[in-house]
């Protein structure tokens, strides 16, 4: 029994030593930094290919707007050439009889879609007009009469505003007879793409051969150049510059910041006079795409790590509910153990009571014995001791050998003799002295 309960234990010391303690921390570890690693890689590839897809979405619209732009600068450059040669704007200049040449340009403009329509004198004075309030308005040192003036052909020109804007006007000379008789000006209606422009979430600008913004979504960069355009935002709250550290972790290192914002730059060209079109496009929609995306990692890894704590925690119970059939085991072979040991200590209280009980027996035995001797030898010393009666009786020699053997059985135990005897089977009686025979 006691080897059964060593067994036992030895195996519950074994199987303690197998469960290994460390290895669900290192597991754990394992898996969190391999799910971080994960994250961030996908972060940053993420980033990069929807980054890369945006800009060439943003490119192709760039082109489209480029074309936009060019189309309505081409439409408009034909009409000066036209209005030049019209016969009633020319007969109305060399006549100085301008009743009906206000609709004849208003009607010119509904169909062509410009922004106004003027025609001046050779002084430089506002004769018709599609805009009334122009009539009679002088013009004579503005760029776009001057420039028409020293030219054969239509010249574009763009005029700044006082507000910081800028028009922009096709205009040509009107010549009769070889004789300069006044300029016909084409205001281009590029601020409807401005307009157009600021429905998207987009910040679009477009700038000239020198860099100057012509065109933009904003209105306070307009007339100056992109890099003062950018720096024209409010003062950088903590927010603002948390925003732009984490951009930078994020993959948008390398980005603009418009009013503290993260933005993809994106310019393309528009074949007119060297100018550029430059767009400025948040990362919010990449962010969403990337986070989405994300999110169901973070659920995949979450799922995973809910499965391994569940395989842990069943594991567990399984190891909980052995040790408790163990305990119970042990409890049940400690309880039989220590009935086995109440009854072998009441058997060794017994065999002590008859070890005492065999001891007294013994000694009991030996005074008999003891007894006995020394009757024996009494008997003897009587022998030598007293005189023979004179009187006879019958006497069985069988009985007298016997007692004379039985008394000198303490001498001959000590000597070396050998005693035969040889007893009939009847009795011999004869007549003699008990005590000398």
């Amino acid at each position: 029994m006691t080897d059964t309960v060593e067994q036992t234990l030895k195996q519950g010391r074994l199987r303690k030593g197998r469960s290994f303690p460390w290895r669900l921390p290192v597991v754990l570890f394992i898996f969190l930094l391999i799910s971080i690693v994960t994250l961030w890689v996908s972060n940053a590839w993420l980033t990069e290919r929807f980054s890369e897809s945006m800009r060439n979405k943003l490119e192709v619209r760039l082109t489209l707007y480029s074309g936009n732009l060019k189309s309505e600068l081409q439409r408009n450059s034909i009409v000066p050439k036209l209005l030049a040669r019209d016969q009633e704007l020319i007969g109305a200049l060399h006549s100085q009889d301008f009743s009906t040449s206000t609709q004849r340009l208003i009607d010119f403009v509904d169909e062509i879609g410009a922004a106004s329509l003027m025609l001046l004198d050779k002084d430089g004075r506002t004769v018709a007009s599609t805009d009334r309030n122009n009539l009679g308005s002088m013009h004579r040192e503005k760029a776009f009469f001057v420039e028409a003036t020293r030219s054969n052909e239509t010249v574009f020109t763009i005029v700044p505003q006082e507000t910081g804007g800028v028009d922009f006007y096709y205009s040509r000379r009107i010549e009769f007879q070889n004789r300069f008789i006044g300029v016909v000006s084409v205001e281009v209606d590029l601020h409807k793409f401005e307009r157009a422009w600021a429905g998207i979430s987009d910040s679009i600008m477009v700038l000239d051969s020198e860099g100057k913004i012509i065109l933009a979504t904003d209105p306070r960069w307009r007339g100056v150049s992109e890099t003062e355009a950018l720096a024209k935002r409010p003062a950088e709250t903590a927010l603002s510059q948390a925003v732009q550290f984490t951009a930078g972790l994020t993959g948008y290192r390398d980005s603009t910041y418009v009013q503290g914002e993260a933005v993809m730059r994106t310019a393309g060209r528009v074949p007119f006079r060297g100018w550029q079109i430059v767009s400025f496009t948040a990362f919010s929609s990449v962010r969403e795409k990337v986070n989405s995306i994300l999110a169901l990692e973070v659920m995949g890894f979450t799922l995973m790590l809910a499965m391994i704590f569940y395989l842990v925690n069943r594991r567990t119970r399984v190891r909980l509910k052995i040790f408790e059939n163990e305990s119970a085991e042990l409890r049940r072979l400690n309880e039989r153990l220590q009935r086995e040991i109440a009854e072998r200590e009441k058997v060794q209280k017994t065999l002590e009571v008859a070890e005492q009980s065999l001891e007294q027996s013994s000694k009991l035995a030996r005074i008999d014995d003891l007894i006995e001797r020394m009757g024996a030898i009494t008997r003897q010393l009587k022998t030598y001791a007293r005189k023979g009666s004179e009187t006879f009786s019958p006497v069985d020699m069988s009985a007298a050998l016997s007692s004379s053997l039985s008394m000198m059985e303490p001498q001959l135990k000590h000597s070396n003799i050998r005693l035969e005897k040889v007893i009939s089977e009847q009795s011999v009686v004869v007549i003699g002295d008990r005590v000398r025979l």
